[in-house]
Parts: C-alpha cells; structure tokens; sequence
C-alpha cells in the first residue's frame, strides 16, 4: 500500500507554512495544497521553491478569506469576503453561479501558476457540494492534473486519483490508533490511499481566523513523530505523493 499525507490549507497563514515544512522536512507529508488567497501565500511560495521535493497542489477556496477576483456577485457576502461554509452560501445565494465558480477557480490556479509554481493536483476546501466538485473535474482535465476523491457519489472516471481518501485523521481523530486502523485494513494490497492533514504551528492570525487551531499543533507532532515514522516502516507502507499518481 501507499500512503499520501497530504497537508491542506499551505499559505493559510506563517504558522501553517512552517508546520507543513516541518511535516515534510522532519515527516510523513510529502504532498500538500496551497491557498491562492492565503494570508502567507507569498511566504508559501518562498518555501515551496526552496524545497522542490514538496508536491504542490492548489487548495481551492469558495469558503474561506476573499476572493482572487474582484466581480463575484453571488459567492460573497456584503464585505466581499466568501460565506463562511456552504450552509452560509446556500441561505444566502441559494442559485449561486458556477459559472463564477469556474471563473474564481480558474483565477486562484492561475495565480498560483503565475507565482512559478508547478502544481501537481486539486482539492475543494471545505465543501460538500457536488456541482463545486464537477467544476473542479473539468479543469483537472483542461490542467491535466489529478484530484481529492472526496465525494464518492460524484464519479472520478474523467480524472486520475487515489484509490481511497480518507478523512479521519481530524480532530480526535489525530491519533496513532487512526493511522493503524487505516493501515491495517489496506496493507498487503496495492491501494493507494490519501490521508488529509492540517499541520500547522500557531500564530496569533490562526488563532484569530479558524476555529480548527491547537489540535493543528498536535498533527505536526504526530506526522513527525518516530513513532509514526518507525510504525510506516515495519508495515513496509511507501510514502508517495500525488506525483506519483
């Protein structure tokens, strides 16, 4: 089995920068997603470059911050800033756009592409809506690169991807015990499976904007943990990354 440990949220802000760092440098990460419209995305893209073994993939965000483009009309609240969750945008703009979906996507991966940074996959931050999902397949394909198999009922036959995602490592999740629940159930065959992570060490502009904060802390010191790392090896698990897809 291979397992991919992919750090969401790069660029969030300093603290979530350097705690994937470290969960690459001195872990398990080998692949991580990075915000466009990150409060650190150049710092992001500072790190990235100096550190080209680090898979790059674009973080797509209709749920957090304010968005790339400056015309969305019905993806953002009066302050110009995206609706908190998809709950907050499907009260408010219960017909919201795709079409402004497509575009404001586009503009996030094509900012990240011009910052000179090749970026190997796809995933939705926060956002479990299958017409956002078919939006992000389409440009996959127009990109040529692979994505998050989040929502199974949304088909992956146009695009590459692993063959399992998993999301229990969140919360009390972050747990030896979850790794080993995982692996035991894969190891021995050829799957390749994708764990999300969210490591990150914490700063004030965190601590102000998202309310999944100290547990981040908490993964980067179980992502490079010897236990963890010594653990992967024995089960002979292949670290990968969405490279290699």
């Amino acid at each position: 089995m291979k397992l991919i440990f992919n750090a969401d949220d790069f660029g969030m802000t300093k603290g979530a920068v350097y705690g994937t760092l470290d969960a690459y440098k001195n872990g398990v990460v080998r692949s991580t997603t990075m915000l466009a419209n990150g409060y650190a995305f150049d710092l992001g893209v500072q790190i990235a470059k100096e550190n080209p073994g680090l898979d790059i993939g674009v973080h797509l965000a209709l749920t957090f911050g304010k968005p790339v483009l400056k015309d969305l009309k019905t993806l953002v609240d009066y302050e110009g800033k995206f609706y908190r969750n998809i709950n907050e945008l499907l009260q408010n703009a219960p017909d919201f756009s795709l079409e402004e979906v497509e575009r404001e996507f586009t503009a996030q991966i094509e900012k990240i592409k011009a910052a000179g940074i090749a970026f190997t996959h796809f995933d939705v931050h926060h956002m479990l809506e299958p017409h956002i999902y078919e939006v992000e397949h389409r440009l996959a394909e127009k990109y040529g690169v692979s994505v998050r198999r989040a929502l199974p009922e949304v088909g992956y036959e146009r695009v590459t991807t692993t063959d399992v995602f998993m999301n229990d490592f969140y919360a009390e999740g972050v747990t030896m015990a979850t790794i080993r629940k995982i692996v035991e159930q894969y190891k021995g065959t050829d799957k390749v499976i994708e764990i999300m992570t969210h490591p990150a060490f914490l700063d004030e502009k965190l601590l102000a904007i998202s309310s999944y904060a100290d547990i981040r802390m908490k993964e980067v010191t179980l992502l490079t943990s010897k236990e963890l790392q010594n653990y992967l090896a024995q089960e002979n698990v292949t670290l990968a990354s969405f490279r290699d897809l």
